[in-house]
């Protein structure tokens, strides 16, 4: 009788540890999923880009963009990310004109106004924002 309780005492922490160990196997498995998961609750939804197209866009406009990308992304993002593609006559834009230190990040220019389209980005380190074709 004794025997017997043993035995099933043995073949209880056999299945205990079988099913744990699956359990394990399945978290370490799955962790990436988890953690995307949990920080996807406690954390901020990315913003998205955003397209636009126009007949031409002035140097103004062009200005307000890049202030509107440093305060969606600024110090609250911590990876580079683009936040507008403009579409449409960039031919009177200098890019020069559009250069500087300005308060907290930097414009750096780096496009041929010839040509219809623009990127303006955010890049992370040294706070900067980049505009290229």
């Amino acid at each position: 009788m004794k025997g017997d309780l043993a035995l099933d005492m043995v073949v209880g922490w056999i299945i205990l540890l079988v099913v744990a160990g699956v359990v394990i196997g399945i978290i370490f498995y799955y962790a990436d999923e988890i953690k995307g998961a949990f920080s996807s609750l406690s954390e901020e939804k990315n913003p998205e880009a955003e397209y636009f197209k126009a007949e031409s866009f002035s140097d103004s406009q062009i200005k307000t963009y890049i202030e509107l990308c440093w305060s969606k992304t600024g110090e609250k993002f911590n990876k580079d990310f683009i936040c507008y593609v403009l579409k449409g006559n960039i031919s009177s834009i200098k890019p020069s004109d559009l250069e500087g230190d300005f308060e907290g990040y930097r414009v750096i220019t780096d496009f041929n106004n010839s040509k219809a389209i623009l990127t303006i980005m955010f890049e992370d380190i040294g706070n900067k924002i980049i505009i290229k074709n």
